[in-house]
């Protein structure tokens, strides 16, 4: 917009403001002032906001802002458009992450999934041997049972304190 336009812009859009919300316009020599102090506002806050926009942010939530009496003034004004360019970026970013696709899916096999449980028991193993105390998990006493190092998953227990009485170094790889 050239200087006029943005001028007839300002000015059309404080007197929808007070349309909408009731705050009052400021006296003529004061209105020439805000309509100046807005035109800089909107080139310099929101240069990418436009006039319909405004209108519907003041719409939306102008209404609820209280004036407390003041005249229309630069503060009330950023108090519905700095919330509503926020909610606007938000949504932007939402509406973002939604264009980018799924990651990708995998399926494992079982064989895949049992190595995994390996894999997690021996990690289990090797912070007990470490002195970290906690519950055995369910899928390692699982795989134990499946891979019949133990008969039953009750006998996790002893499984470990006698792999740990004899200082094992694994349960699962090569010693």
């Amino acid at each position: 917009m050239n200087a006029a336009e943005l001028a007839l812009s300002a000015k059309k859009i404080l007197l929808t403001i007070h349309v909408i919300t009731g705050w009052t316009i400021p006296a003529t020599e004061l209105m020439n002032v805000l309509i100046n102090q807005f035109e800089k506002k909107m080139l310099e806050s929101y240069p990418n906001v436009n006039q319909e926009e405004i209108e519907y942010a003041f719409r939306n939530s102008g209404t609820t802002v209280k004036d407390w009496g003041k005249a229309m003034n630069l503060a009330l004004i950023d108090e519905v458009l700095i919330p509503y360019l926020d909610e606007r970026k938000r949504l932007s970013h939402e509406l973002e992450e939604r264009k980018e696709p799924p990651p990708e899916q995998k399926i494992y096999t079982q064989d895949q999934l049992d190595n995994f449980k390996r894999m997690w028991a021996e990690e289990f193993y090797q912070r007990i041997r470490r002195g970290v105390v906690e519950d055995i998990p369910a899928h390692t006493r699982e795989i134990l049972v499946k891979d019949g190092l133990i008969k039953y998953e009750s006998a996790a227990d002893s499984f470990f304190v006698d792999r740990l009485n004899k200082s094992a170094e694994n349960i699962y790889k090569n010693e």
